[in-house]
């Protein structure tokens, strides 16, 4: 089942940059949603050629990516009734290709399937991210099978997005330089009544110390996000509390049903640094920058490239590239990835990580994620190796979990580590963070 924890939590590379997890999860809903059907020898069952009863026992195994595989092939040459429809639908949802799922499910919204195919299709409005459109299609299944399972579990879940939530974070980061960090950060999350328009406000602490030099931040900040219009634009405004009292901010575009989307605005650069020096400049930053996710039958494509036009007259572009694969070689909780990535900077400076002779990388590791109604599980490694400039060879991994110990409070925990080469020399770095959500 979707997870908005995951939906949320990103990777470091050894690089450093943030790196997002794939927004969804492939795990099948508790029970088997896959409508049971019978083999081709039984009389009542219906009859089917070898390469049709090969998708039902391919998908009975559990082998959803290779059931999915064969099945689109037998779309192109024979028409499969609604019951191996179905199988093939939910092995494509199940294995991430989900722009090939939801034709395949829309075929089925008309006939005695119509149930399953919406609940398959609100799935997807789930894992990418979208409650709003979720929750209806689940109650309109509930309409009419008000015992349901499936649907009741994922309305459950697209409740939870929707509710007003109030989250509580403490974090920590220690690295071979020495530095730490702490932050602590309470955030409130809505949305109106037609459920489009989300707001959020926030403030947060961050304290950054290296030996006696300690440096403190603490500020307040506004989201909004228009769900119903176009671009569903997202808006933020903030302002520290203390010492620097800039106004910062930005807008979000999003394009193509939000597979693209354009950034810009201004941003509190300092906060950025981790670090004592960077936190007391007082930094900002002119940010521009543009992203893109796909989603193909080999698995999903992102990328995203990010200029900073920072207030000290450095500059620091940043750019990445990463495939996660519908291959699934170690079972279908756990996915392969591959990628590169880049930062250059026009000079260095010891208040931030500015490698003047660029450092490029390319990486590749698994990423596992496991989860039910009211718990989820993920832990990532990967390894690096240099492509040039100032990089070398290095390692990440990362873990957490939530669980929703009541209806409506829930208890989350990520842990990170990771080595890279950074200024002529090994860096190391460690951080964790837990959280806690209430639901109102």
């Amino acid at each position: 089942m979707p997870s908005s924890l995951l939906n949320r939590q990103s990777v470091t590379t050894p690089v450093g940059s943030a790196l997002q997890i794939a927004p969804f999860k492939y795990v099948p809903p508790p029970g088997n949603t896959a409508v049971e059907v019978q083999s081709a020898e039984e009389p009542s069952g219906p009859k089917r050629s070898a390469t049709q009863q090969r998708v039902v026992d391919l998908s009975n195994a559990g082998n959803y990516k290779a059931a999915s595989q064969v099945g689109v092939e037998l779309l192109k040459n024979e028409k499969a009734d609604d019951a191996l429809q179905l199988i093939i639908a939910n092995s494509l949802a199940w294995t991430g290709q989900l722009k090939q799922a939801i034709p395949a499910y829309e075929k089925l919204t008309k006939g005695e399937l119509a149930n399953a195919a919406n609940i398959g299709l609100a799935n997807i409005e789930n894992w990418r991210g979208n409650p709003e459109k979720a929750a209806p299609m689940f109650r309109a299944v509930l309409a009419t099978e008000p015992n349901s399972t499936d649907a009741i579990v994922g309305l459950a879940q697209a409740e939870r997005e929707l509710r007003p939530k109030t989250s509580l974070t403490f974090g920590g980061t220690k690295d071979s330089s020495v530095i730490e960090s702490r932050v602590a950060t309470l955030n409130h999350r809505w949305r109106d009544e037609s459920t489009m328009n989300v707001m959020e406000v926030e403030t947060s602490g961050v304290r950054n110390w290296k030996d006696e030099n300690q440096t403190d931040q603490r500020d307040v900040t506004f989201r909004y996000q228009a769900l119903g219009l176009e671009l569903k634009p997202s808006f933020e405004i903030s302002m520290p509390t203390k010492a620097d009292r800039s106004l910062y901010g930005g807008v979000r575009l999003s394009f193509n049903d939000a597979q693209e989307t354009l950034d810009f605005g201004y941003i509190n650069w300092s906060k950025t640094t981790v670090n004592p020096d960077g936190l007391a400049a007082n930094l900002g930053a002119s940010r521009i920058g543009a992203g893109s996710r796909r989603n193909y039958p080999f698995g999903d494509v992102s990328a995203r490239v990010d200029l900073y036009s920072i207030s000290d007259s450095n500059r620091i572009w940043t750019a990445n590239v990463q495939l996660n694969s519908s291959w699934r070689p170690v079972g279908n909780n756990v996915k392969p990835f591959i990628g590169a990535e880049n930062r250059t900077a026009t000079f260095n400076t010891s208040n931030y990580w500015s490698p003047i002779n660029g450092s490029g990388t390319l990486y590749g590791g698994l990423l596992g994620e496991w989860g039910v109604a009211d718990w989820s599980l993920y832990a990532s490694a990967q390894l690096s190796m240099p492509i040039y400039g100032d990089a070398g060879s290095g390692w990440a991994a990362s873990a957490g979990g939530k669980r929703w110990i009541t209806s409506d409070i829930a208890l989350s925990m990520n842990l990170w580590a990771m080595s890279s080469w950074r200024d002529s020399a090994t860096y190391r770095s460690q951080s964790a963070n837990v959280t806690v959500e209430k639901l109102w």
